[in-house]
């Protein structure tokens, strides 16, 4: 499939590829260092098993500090990247995560065009949502990214409390009365990001990474998986899509993937 947004030269430089880069920031409650399993498989499989099926993404890296999350990046081909010392917020492990891969990519004369932002214990992903906001960024240079959101009829925001000082329950918030219009809510699943916005300041935005003309990748599975009470729902929506049940098996190795291969037209 050809684009016109994929003609490197076009764009002023040598060549460009898009990255994957996987977060583990190790702050699921009941998940310590990444040790959460589906069907057989670490959560963190997941997602790299997504990126790694991709049309588009050439590179995945992973910033983690987790024995697991690092022995599934490897069978999945990740580059492995430390942590940041001292700082756990998610724009810190975001914009980290972003400039070693960035300054990697620096030293063989390549640019990241667009980052593919995963999440390890995410794992609600596949390589449709992945190409489809690829894809819209290709084609749609006035996008910031694309998000992947889950829609929730029953929780508008309208709902939200709060607790107070003395423990009784108020309205969260100046919002809306509830109307017949869909709540959509971010699963961290997948976020296709420009560069551009990643170093962007923080400023006024909850999420400046994102910029402001977001592509919601509409999706109807699960957000993060924080607890045990959400393995059966998850593991639900992985057979769904087609995932086999590893529980008790062996999965063979995937092939090395190719770390660079530009390609003219989408990569």
């Amino acid at each position: 499939m050809s684009s016109p947004h994929g003609d490197p030269a076009a764009r002023g430089h040598a060549s460009s590829i898009i990255c994957a880069l996987l977060l583990d920031r190790d702050d699921a409650a009941e998940f310590p260092c990444g040790e959460g399993v589906a069907l057989g498989r670490p959560l963190c499989a997941y997602p790299l098993m997504a990126a790694r099926s991709s049309a588009h993404v050439r590179r995945t890296y992973a910033v983690t500090a987790s024995a697991p999350v690092k022995a599934a990046a490897l069978q999945y081909d990740t580059v492995i990247v430390d942590p940041p010392v001292d700082k756990t917020s998610p724009r810190d492990f975001l914009l980290h995560g972003y400039r070693q891969t960035a300054a990697d990519l620096r030293h063989e004369g390549i640019v990241c065009e667009l980052l593919v932002v995963l999440c390890a214990n995410a794992p609600a992903v596949t390589k449709d949502m992945i190409d489809t906001g690829v894809e819209a960024l290709l084609d749609r240079p006035e996008l910031d990214s694309a998000l992947s959101v889950a829609r929730q009829e029953r929780w508008p925001p309208s709902l939200a409390q709060k607790q107070t000082e003395d423990g009784l329950l108020v309205p969260w918030g100046a919002v809306p009365p509830a109307r017949e219009i869909p709540a959509w809510y971010p699963t961290w699943g997948v976020m296709v990001l420009r560069p551009r916005c990643l170093e962007a300041p923080a400023a006024d935005d909850q999420l400046p990474w994102l910029g402001r003309k977001v592509l919601p990748l509409q999706q109807w599975g699960p957000g993060p998986i924080d607890f045990h009470w959400q393995i059966p729902g998850l593991e639900f929506w992985l057979k769904k899509n087609g995932i086999p049940d590893l529980s008790g098996g062996l999965e063979r190795q995937p092939l090395p993937k190719m770390k660079l291969a530009p390609k003219g037209g989408r990569r």
